[in-house]
């Protein structure tokens, strides 16, 4: 079996991955010991409901675009594993995190705990997302700053990391609403596609992604 390693699982829709998170990994790698990043695209984001998502095919393939640009953004960190695993697309609907957290304990040699991704925009119903009671034994939070200020969270026996990050904004929904106004032989603007790794961008333009 493969050495165990310190790993992270970066949940998300991804539609598209873009340089944030990119960033986010820099940010997660540089101020602790993790070094395997599982990536894991929902199949339905109950949160998000877009007109023109693109299919979990196309997803999966920008994430491998962006893990290969990785190294290119960030020279200086150290080796990295990037690992886009489709558990819950194959379960297809709203999945469970803890769900998907079993499913990695079981596919992955983990050393330690399995670090959960999140942004601070997601504690206050922490403590309501499914199998709470057991999922918080399991993992170690791993807080991202989206509001720009810690969060209120009340559970002291869970276990959280709190990063010190710029804010991360939101740019996929930038680049769907950017090419959702565009007719399907325009291209996206300049300060659109630097949103993204090169990669990425030129498959966004070259299947046309986000078009009405």
């Amino acid at each position: 079996m493969a050495e165990a390693v310190p790993t992270a699982l970066v949940g998300g829709s991804f539609d598209p991955v873009h340089l944030g998170h990119l960033h986010l990994v820099h940010t997660v790698a540089s101020s602790t010991a993790y070094r395997r990043f599982i990536f894991v695209p929902v199949a339905q984001n109950n949160f998000k409901r877009d007109a023109s998502p693109a299919s979990a095919e196309h997803r999966m393939k920008m994430l491998r675009l962006g893990f290969a640009a990785y190294s290119g953004l960030y020279p200086e960190d150290p080796e990295m594993e990037f690992i886009v695993d489709d558990c819950e697309i194959n379960r297809g609907g709203i999945s469970y995190t803890y769900d998907t957290v079993k499913h990695l304990y079981l596919q992955y040699n983990i050393k330690g705990r399995l670090a959960v991704v999140m942004g601070d925009d997601l504690l206050g119903d922490l403590q309501k997302w499914h199998a709470y009671e057991q999922l918080k034994e399991l993992v170690t939070f791993v807080v991202i700053r989206r509001e720009g200020e810690n969060a209120p969270f009340s559970d002291l026996a869970a276990d959280l990391v709190y990063l010190e990050n710029p804010r991360v904004e939101d740019s996929s929904t930038q680049i769907r609403e950017a090419a959702g106004i565009l007719g399907e032989k325009d291209s996206l603007p300049e300060h659109i596609l630097q949103l993204m790794p090169e990669e990425v961008a030129h498959y966004v333009e070259s299947f046309r992604l986000y078009r009405t």
